[in-house]
């Protein structure tokens, strides 16, 4: 065996740098770990999550513990009055202040008439072996969790030495108790906090889940802790990793993450107490050292603001998750990317493996991103993009080292380097530039395959003239090669039948012969999903990657005159760009567009779930909680388009999608707007007049008012089963929707509370100025008629 030849091949050197590489994995290296956080951080500080508008901070700033006592005794008292939902206060008061000796504590006697405020404990990490005989005194005791379940037995939830509390009477005046320790990371950043913390056999909360808790009614018995899975809080699956730790996504506004006063400001009469009715207070002292951290979003982050960013993630049940199989994952992408360098690299032409490089660099890359970003998955692919550059950059050296022994072969034969040539036109879907190089060979055994590769791929891309040429190419040498008479014939006749002003049908027609598949760009046509207003939708396979889209197709050559066709198009892709930067949960993620043979196209997320037509029927009305949440959705997705200067101009029914994990998901953003033309060929208004805006209907400029009004009939027929406006004909409908008034939705449903027939009827407001004016004031409309409703539920 020649040893000497096999640490020289390319694939050896590929093993020992992804053996290094996964080496470095497993072991935790902490170069890469480092890497792996930084990219963690990036992705938190790209993603907008603005917070909800129900927690406001208050900053206190004293010379003593004893004026400070003082002050926030002075302040509860004055946020209780005010309507303060809850106050929660982080600063550990071990002894009474000093005018308290000879009268009951001002501080005590404030947080005991309040009734809702919440004072801290605090731990110092690491295990004890005495610490399960220590006693704790029963008015400490009392903020412990009870139903403790160990559903993984990694789960370690961590361990604490010492414990520190308020003095008795303050502990025992106070409505709760809730931990605030922060752990940071090796690198001194904080991303997480540990809902939980075990000391002395116990198990006792953070303050944020303590709030959590208070703020749902859910008492701390009540909390069911599954350890290593999740915390079950009432209704919400709150999910913890093995060491009861949440990753929040941490929340921005535009100045600071949340509102921020002073206890000066408050108790000078500075701010309106109105700014603290029914909100969560957080009180921050600064008084002690080390009060400030850096997290991934900012530095000098107090202890109550982070806090408040892991309330608001757990209230809005949005958290930062590792699945099970995350481990398994990234392990197999570098196992993946190993397979990539050893087998397939070598076989590419360096130019392309340069273009390929790039290309699944940053697919590796954007793939960790969106999943941070858009699902809040953390999946760490630094590792293995590292692990595909590193492999290039080996290969792309040994090639360099010895490409001079290969230049003169070359140069002395010309018909190979225009082979190579043409397999990388190819590779590129360049394939008219391929089929010139063929063309230069010489015409022989060696080029048959290649050439009949070429012949089937022209007919993917519907190019049956061209695979006409290629087959009638390889007959001049052999006639009998494989099947190319059937498919000459195949061929011959598919190019008679589509034509570029058929080239949908024509998709369908080689679909249902069973044929060569389709493709349409880079992306592989696999069945039909169903027909829209103006074109087909297809389900389509991302050959690089292996992944479904769903591709919509819009025949625009069919739609539109000669004369507009360049601008309706130069319009489509301007759109679908728009649409496609429009990055946000609930709205259908746009990959691509392009065109080929004028059948446009734009690739998207492949959605496994059902529209709300079928909920519109009478029989079939979903629950009014579920209605009014899934438009709370599209509210949300709404809002955040219009914030990004995307009006949708077609919501209803057809365009709200519900997936099989209840997600809600907003379609055909960037689509509708092509609508607008008044010169198509069959001369009709297209998309849904029934859900349309009177001041679309009458072409004036739209904002995105308009969308709330296709929101408010949506709402309407979601409710009630029927629509606000009917009638014969499209022209009698229009003048319905513009001139007369709706029928109430009491009068088909009389038991829809009043709050939602209010709301339904604003929306339907045919005046824009007395519309609701923002999506995200609809938002907060929606979320008070759930609130009266679940009150309304509570009380009977």
């Amino acid at each position: 065996m020649n040893y000497g030849a096999i640490w020289k091949s390319d694939w050896f050197i590929s093993v020992i740098i992804s053996v290094l590489f996964i080496a470095a994995y497993t072991s935790d290296f902490s170069l890469l770990r480092k890497m792996e956080l930084n990219a963690y951080d990036l992705a938190i500080q790209t993603n907008s999550h603005p917070p909800g508008g129900n927690i406001v901070l208050l900053n206190a700033i004293a010379k003593d513990q004893n004026q400070l006592q003082s002050l926030i005794a002075e302040s509860v008292q004055k946020l209780s009055d005010a309507g303060a939902r809850f106050i929660a206060i982080d600063t550990l008061f071990s002894e009474p202040d000093a005018n308290g000796t000879n009268q009951p504590n001002r501080l005590s006697r404030a947080v005991k008439l309040s009734g809702n405020t919440l004072m801290p404990m605090f731990f110092d990490s690491g295990s004890s072996s005495n610490s399960s005989s220590i006693a704790l005194p029963n008015y400490v005791r009392r903020a412990t969790l009870k139903q403790i379940n160990l559903l993984d037995v990694n789960a370690t939830p961590l361990p604490a030495m010492n414990l520190r509390y308020p003095y008795r009477e303050l502990t025992e005046a106070a409505a709760g108790l809730g931990h605030m320790t922060i752990v940071d990371d090796p690198d001194g950043i904080v991303r997480s906090e540990p809902l939980i913390i075990e000391y002395a056999g116990q198990y006792f909360p953070s303050m944020s889940l303590a709030l959590a808790a208070k703020v749902q009614n859910i008492p701390l018995d009540d909390l069911r802790i599954n350890l290593g899975v999740d915390i079950e809080l009432g209704a919400a699956n709150i999910i913890i990793d093995t060491r009861a730790r949440i990753f929040p996504p941490f929340y921005s506004g535009i100045d600071n993450s949340f509102p921020t006063y002073t206890l000066q400001d408050l108790l000078s009469g500075k701010i309106s107490d109105h700014l603290f009715k029914n909100k969560i207070v957080l009180i921050n002292s600064g008084q002690e050292s080390g009060n400030r951290f850096s997290t991934p979003l900012k530095s000098g982050v107090s202890r109550s603001e982070f806090s408040a960013h892991v309330l608001e993630s757990i209230l809005n049940e949005e958290f930062v998750k590792r699945p099970a199989w995350a481990t398994l994952g990234e392990l197999l992408l570098l196992l993946l990317v190993a397979f990539y360098m050893t087998f397939i690299l070598p076989r590419i032409p360096i130019r392309a493996a340069i273009t390929l490089l790039i290309v699944l660099f940053i697919l590796i890359m954007a793939a960790g991103l969106f999943l941070l970003t858009s699902q809040l998955i953390w999946i760490q692919t630094v590792t293995a993009a590292l692990l595909l550059s590193f492999g290039h950059m080996a290969y792309a050296l040994k090639q360099y080292l010895t490409i001079k022994d290969h230049h003169h072969s070359f140069e002395s034969n010309p018909d190979e380097t225009n082979k190579m040539l043409g397999l990388s036109f190819q590779s590129q879907n360049m394939l008219e530039k391929a089929f010139e190089k063929f063309l230069i060979c010489p015409l022989d055994e060696s080029m048959l395959p290649v050439l009949y590769d070429l012949a089937l791929a022209f007919e993917r891309k519907r190019q049956y003239g061209e695979a006409v040429n290629v087959y009638q190419h390889i007959s001049k040498f052999n006639a009998s090669y494989k099947d190319i008479q059937a498919r000459l014939i195949s061929a011959n006749s598919a190019k008679d039948t589509v034509s570029n002003a058929d080239s949908s049908i024509g998709l369908s027609t080689i679909l249902k012969s069973g044929g060569t598949s389709p493709t349409l760009g880079r992306y592989e046509i696999v069945s039909e999903l169903g027909k829209g207003a103006m074109g087909t939708v297809y389900l389509g396979r991302d050959p690089k990657i292996n992944r479904q889209v769903a591709i919509k197709t819009m025949a625009l050559s069919q739609e539109f005159e000669a004369d507009e066709l360049e601008e309706i198009k130069e319009r489509f892709f301007h759109e679908a760009e728009i649409a496609g930067m429009l990055n946000h949960p609930n709205i259908v993620t746009i990959f691509d567009a392009g065109d080929e043979h004028d059948l446009a196209y734009i690739a998207m997320e492949y959605l496994n779930g059902i529209d709300l037509v079928p909920y519109t029927k009478k029989g079939k009305l979903l629950p009014l909680v579920t209605i009014l949440k899934i438009s709370a959705k599209v509210a949300e997705a709404l809002q955040y388009a219009h914030d990004h200067g995307v009006i949708h101009r077609d919501i209803k029914p057809a365009n709200i999608m519900i997936l099989k994990n209840k997600t809600v998901k907003v379609t055909d953003f960037g689509i509708a707007h092509i609508n607008d033309s008044s010169k198509t060929k069959a001369g009709v208004v297209l998309g849904t007049p029934s859900y349309m805006s009177p001041e679309q209907l009458s072409g004036k400029t739209l904002d995105g008012r308009s969308d709330l009004f296709s929101l408010g009939v949506m709402l309407y027929e979601l409710a009630c089963g029927e629509r606000p406006f009917r009638a014969e004909s499209i022209s009698k409908l229009m003048y319905k929707i513009a001139k007369e008034p709706h029928i109430s939705v009491l009068k088909h449903k009389p038991e829809i509370p009043a709050s939602v027939a209010i709301l339904i009827d604003q929306l339907l407001s045919k005046k824009v100025d007395l519309r609701i004016p923002t999506a995200s004031e609809t938002l907060a409309r929606i979320q008070q008629c759930l609130r009266e409703i679940g009150k309304q539920e509570k009380g009977q």
